[in-house]
């Protein structure tokens, strides 16, 4: 009823084995409401890497489950833009977008502030977005996933909306048309 095309996975099983059935079997139920299932690797998970994410894909025996990247799940778990380049294009269905700092934290607290309650705006941090955004298969959709506890204490929600709109246009517009292809982020 809301039009959504992707439902998100997050691999939060130790057993892979287990994992890949219950994806299987979640991919099946949402495809029975013209839903795909996207998912995402997380640096402090079993599955934290795109190799890993692609072995449990390959494991369910379905073709129709992808993978969503977040920028900073992707930078913490010491993947790249050149990564993406090692998979198969059909399986990124769409972008989450933010910026964090260039420096990877020592600990996981750290990491778990920065991924939960931290996140910087496209182009306030260090991560190589143009990178990633030019490796992902072009047009696919781009959300801004960006909490901002402290931020959000300053600064109204408003506000902070149109920031992140047009931090996030201005990196689109530097990013040659082999990228997504579509500056308009959903």
């Amino acid at each position: 009823r809301l039009g959504a095309r992707h439902a998100l996975a997050a691999p939060q099983d130790a057993d892979l084995r287990r994992l890949a059935d219950t994806l299987a079997a979640f991919a099946e139920l949402a495809a029975r409401y013209g839903l795909g299932v996207d998912l995402e690797p997380t640096p402090w998970y079993e599955v934290s890497t795109l190799d890993a994410t692609s072995r449990v894909i390959d494991a369910t025996g379905r073709d129709d489950i992808g993978i969503v990247v977040d920028a900073i799940h992707l930078d913490r778990a010491g993947d790249s833009a050149a990564s993406i380049a090692t998979q198969p294009a059909r399986r990124f269905r769409y972008l989450q977008l933010c910026d964090a700092p260039a420096e990877r934290p020592a600990d996981l607290a750290t990491l778990l502030l920065q991924a939960r309650c931290e996140r910087l705006m496209p182009g306030d941090g260090g991560l190589d977005l143009a990178g990633i955004v030019a490796a992902l298969p072009p047009g696919i959709p781009i959300s801004l996933e960006i909490p901002m506890h402290e931020r959000a204490r300053t600064v109204d929600t408003p506000s902070r909306a149109r920031q992140m709109l047009a931090k996030t246009r201005a990196l689109l517009a530097r990013i040659p048309p082999t990228g997504t292809g579509d500056p308009s982020p959903s």
